[in-house]
């Protein structure tokens, strides 16, 4: 009885130890193909929300995936979102452009420089259609860069020719800056408008009217041009 059961318990094992590893392959086999139906709309989701903001404003987006941007750009407190977003920058420029167009110099002693907060439109969207517009005026509509001016310390281009007609002996009082006086050349550094950019705007272009008008006239212009001809010919006969 011994020898049988101990025979029966090595066919036990032996049969265990082959049959092993085709049930953990199936093993396997079911847990993946039960794993599929769960993890592919998972992946999707992910990769639906991971897409970059630069491909959607190079083509029409759908109404589903102006919410999406709008839910990712309002974040969880639903702050609005603009249709042409900007960039805010701080400047520290050697100089800029006046209201005259002119190239001034900017004061600037040193580390001590002055700075100016500029809003830039977002490289994705400059002169691009505008985001969350109707269809119909996609087209028309574009991302621009809006500039304002700001007071800024600029130097003086009068200053130099005054100088020179007062003598070299006055340069030592000018090398502080201060405002101007009643002079116009009484000091180095004088107040003046600096442009700065301020913001991106949607701006909507109307659609061009066709001329219908102009091919009128060029019509009747071209019936009277005949009409002279044909009454030249009626006299010839």
């Amino acid at each position: 009885m011994r020898i049988e059961a101990l025979s029966t318990f090595v066919a036990v094992v032996w049969l265990t130890a082959l049959l092993c590893p085709w049930l953990a392959a199936a093993g396997n086999v079911t847990s993946s193909l039960s794993r599929r139906p769960r993890e592919h709309p998972f992946r999707g989701h992910i990769s639906h929300w991971t897409v970059p903001l630069e491909d959607t404003s190079n083509k029409r987006m759908t109404y589903r995936e102006m919410q999406m941007v709008l839910r990712q750009e309002g974040g969880e407190d639903g702050a609005p979102v603009d249709c042409c977003p900007t960039i805010e920058e701080m400047v520290e420029p050697v100089g800029g452009r006046n209201r005259q167009d002119m190239y001034v110099e900017l004061y600037r002693d040193g580390d001590n420089a002055q700075r100016f907060f500029e809003y830039s439109c977002r490289a994705d969207v400059l002169e691009k259609p505008c985001r969350f517009v109707d269809r119909k005026l996609s087209n028309q509509s574009k991302c621009v860069q809006k500039f304002s001016y700001t007071y800024a310390i600029v130097k003086n281009p009068a200053w130099k020719a005054g100088i020179e007609g007062h003598g070299r002996h006055h340069h030592s009082e000018y090398h502080f800056p201060a405002f101007p006086g009643n002079g116009v050349g009484s000091s180095p550094w004088i107040l003046d408008y600096v442009k700065v950019r301020s913001g991106c705007s949607c701006e909507v272009m109307p659609k061009p009217k066709k001329k219908k008008a102009t091919a009128t006239k060029s019509k009747k212009a071209r019936s009277k041009l005949r009409q002279p001809r044909d009454h030249d010919s009626d006299l010839d006969i």
